[in-house]
């Protein structure tokens, strides 16, 4: 039976000039005055979503509606029944997103904290992922501190002003620059660099050392990905982050040489899978022992692996993750395992209502977690940054 859905008209009366009788708020009325066919509810229940932004502009590829609401309106949820979830996840990433402009150092830079003067390059470089699609100043600012900050040999340091041997976040800041149209000189430098970085296992007499000496720790020294810092063994993250910027800059006539390093790093992945399911972020086994699994590192590890041939790893660390993040709370791991899970086609629709919940600007104080848990939401609408294929 098809209803016609509008306000109820005493509501619409009775509401005070206060509360957003505009004419912003008289179109949004009048837009919802549709036919449709979903059925009512079994019980009515009134949610109340409130915008107090002003001037802010809702883009969406090739879509854009400007906001001028200088004073609070208030939407009836179950009047506006078909379309009160898309505006209220899309009004929520305009939130989140102006707030980490905001957050934005007058160097063009992000910091993890918003007191810190220093320039730190994980969350820049998750903040201008998010901002990927923008044409604000922010993004250009952005960018061109992420270009002043690489170091001579082509690397990037951790922070700004940090040694200039590089680190493992290079390849994050490659991720950045290549979803960012950034195809320049700079990191052309950079993957060259990301190309001649190699965990310390891969020397022959660390080699040696691992087979015989200290065999304390179970991997193979013949799999090696990338480190955290230079002349030390390979790690999960940086191998998992490695990847993905290999394949992404090289989508199509890869040399020789990326797809050796592609292929050794999907190894190690696999090599130091726990044996429980999941990643640690280093070992799988030390002294005998399974490690324990890590949010972020199963989730980054996946997303680096996606698109390879199926297995049972792979397999067991999807079903390890989907169990664990029932019970997790921490919004940097949801932020990860969403887009991961997201990656597989696995469902994400309770994960992203839970990680909607706490994602109030306010709270969040770590800019890095704030533009994880942004793009985790927007993976669904802008797509998934961190998907990948062979």
């Amino acid at each position: 039976m098809e209803r016609v859905r509008s306000f109820p008209a005493e509501r619409a009366e009775n509401r005070p000039a206060s509360e957003g009788r505009s004419r912003e708020t008289n179109y949004f009325r009048r837009s919802t005055n549709v036919r449709t066919t979903f059925p009512r509810p079994p019980q009515r229940q009134a949610i109340y979503l409130h915008v107090e932004f002003e001037d802010q502009t809702l883009d969406s590829r090739g879509t854009k509606a400007s906001f001028h609401l200088k004073a609070k309106a208030s939407f009836d949820g179950f009047s506006i029944f078909p379309y009160n979830r898309v505006m209220t996840e899309r009004i929520l990433q305009i939130s989140l997103r102006n707030a980490l402009i905001g957050r934005q150092m007058t160097n063009g830079g992000w910091s993890y904290g918003q007191a810190s003067a220093q320039g730190d390059l994980e969350p820049t470089c998750l903040a201008l992922l998010v901002l990927r699609w923008d044409s604000c100043p922010a993004r250009a600012r952005g960018l061109q501190f992420l270009l002043d900050t690489q170091n001579p040999n082509g690397s990037w340091p951790a922070f700004s002003g940090d040694d200039q041997e590089g680190s493992g976040l290079t390849a994050l800041a490659l991720i950045a620059l290549i979803n960012s149209g950034e195809m320049a000189l700079q990191t052309e430098r950079g993957l060259k660099w990301l190309l001649n970085s190699k965990g310390k296992e891969s020397l022959w007499l660390w080699k040696w050392k691992f087979r015989t000496s200290d065999t304390h720790v179970r991997f193979d020294p013949n799999k090696f990905g990338w480190p955290w810092m230079p002349d030390t063994c390979s790690w999960v993250i940086p191998t998992a982050f490695s990847i993905i910027a290999l394949k992404q800059a090289f989508v199509c006539c890869k040399t020789d040489e990326v797809s050796l390093r592609i292929r050794r790093g999907k190894e190690m992945l696999l090599d130091r899978a726990c044996p429980g399911g999941g990643w640690n972020a280093g070992n799988g086994v030390v002294y005998g022992v399974p490690m324990a699994s890590h949010l972020d590192a199963t989730a980054t590890a996946l997303l680096a692996l996606h698109g390879e041939e199926m297995d049972d790893i792979i397999n067991s660390g999807l079903d390890w993750l989907e169990r664990r993040v029932v019970t997790c709370s921490a919004p940097w791991s949801m932020a990860w395992c969403l887009l991961a899970l997201d990656a597989y086609d696995r469902p994400v629709g309770s994960l992203a209502d839970r990680l909607s919940n706490l994602s109030d600007p306010g709270l969040i104080r770590d800019s890095a977690r704030l533009a994880a848990m942004t793009l985790a939401l927007d993976c669904l609408v802008q797509g998934n940054v961190f998907k990948v294929y062979a």
